[in-house]
């Protein structure tokens, strides 16, 4: 069985409409998958390693753009 491993994401919004979060997570977040903070949901379309995994934390970078308020449905 492997062991978990946890990540820190920084996350950057497209655009600077938004100053972006930081969240502890146990999901790697990948492109393409979405995101939501501050009542709002982003599509995360970059996702950069910011050092190497320090035992089993990483620490990552993702660049995500807007898609709507999270109480609003998905399309």
């Amino acid at each position: 069985m492997s062991k978990a491993v946890y990540y820190k994401v920084s996350y950057v919004v497209e655009g600077g409409k938004h100053p972006g979060a930081i969240i502890n997570t146990d999901k790697e977040p990948r492109v393409g998958d979405e995101v939501s903070f501050d009542g709002l949901v982003f599509k995360i379309v970059e996702v950069d390693e910011l050092m190497p995994p320090a035992g089993d934390f990483g620490f990552l970078h993702a660049t995500c753009r807007f898609v709507r308020k999270a109480d609003e449905k998905s399309s």
